[in-house]
């Protein structure tokens, strides 16, 4: 599901701005639990989605607690927030910590904030030079929506700049760990240690188009099922629109399997507009197929 909040707080802030070597078979067990098959179909499909997800700004859940947490935290420091219920105080190094914090008024949003926010945020932020800078350093960050809980831990470095055709936000994750849990239908659990992980987004207000480019390293877990890549991508989008609706102009989404580097998926765009997705087993291609962008 697609997050407006986000998208709306992302382009709010744009208007703003304008005013390793080979491996073991991937059937081996690790620490007790089983490394994803190449081979199978479900394995391009979790190893895509956490992927593609984490490459474009509408579904992406870094971009999320970023302007999520920011947002309390400039609120919370201004004395301009308060829970529902739950709690939230300013410690005395400037950090702030909400417990179990609900029902609190968000921008862009006509009711009050369902979720519950629990955590520790500190923000350093350079608003005075450009490019500007801000640091989130976030501790055990527990957002818990209807339809999903967000769980993360690390440090967010963004950062902004506008020249006279040209916005550009930049977003820093290392060594920093996210996870998923998928409250309705199939309740998937999902964990990533993310490393070395940015993501770039240019906007060119004069034609409307935007470019995003993502790279990183996951570590990750699905339903006890382990998989470690790296990941480079490329994404294009005529209009915001297309980019609120993902329906990427060009693509090049590659990714490679750290256990073996003869496993690898590639996502690229196909001509009826849906993403053609290949992937390769100790070097064999093993199935190619057609997907539509919003079935990551």
């Amino acid at each position: 599901m697609k997050n407006k909040l986000l998208t709306t707080t992302f382009y709010s802030s744009i208007v703003l701005l304008t005013a390793c070597g080979g491996g073991d078979d991937n059937q081996t067990n690790f620490n007790g639990k089983q490394k994803l098959d190449y081979k199978k179909v479900e394995t391009t499909e979790i190893i895509s989605k956490s992927v593609v997800n984490l490459s474009h700004i509408s579904n992406n859940s870094i971009l999320y607690i970023t302007s999520l947490t920011q947002n309390i935290y400039e609120r919370v420091t201004n004395l301009d927030f308060s829970c529902g219920t739950g709690t939230v105080k300013i410690n005395s190094d400037n950090s702030i910590t909400l417990n179990n914090c609900k029902n609190f008024n968000y921008p862009f949003q006509d009711t009050p904030f369902s979720g519950t926010v629990s955590g520790t945020i500190q923000s350093i932020s350079n608003n005075t030079t450009a490019p500007l800078k801000n640091e989130l350093k976030l501790s055990d960050i527990n957002i818990d929506l209807s339809e999903k809980l967000i769980i993360f831990n690390g440090k967010i470095i963004q950062t902004s700049s506008s020249t006279y055709d040209l916005i550009k936000q930049t977003y820093e994750v290392d060594q920093s760990t996210l996870e998923l849990v998928e409250k309705l239908d199939n309740k998937n659990h999902y964990l990533y240690n993310l490393k070395n992980y940015q993501f770039i987004s240019n906007y060119y207000p004069s034609s409307s188009h935007i470019e995003d480019f993502t790279k990183g390293e996951i570590d990750g877990e699905f339903n006890g099922n382990i998989f470690s890549v790296n990941f480079a991508s490329i994404l294009n989008f005529s209009t915001l629109k297309d980019l609120l609706d993902l329906k990427p102009s060009s693509a090049n989404v590659e990714i490679t399997d750290l256990y073996n580097q003869r496993n690898a998926i590639s996502i690229s765009q196909a001509t009826n507009g849906t993403a053609l997705v290949s992937t390769y087993a100790d070097g064999k291609l093993v199935q190619t197929f057609a997907q539509d962008w919003n079935e990551f």
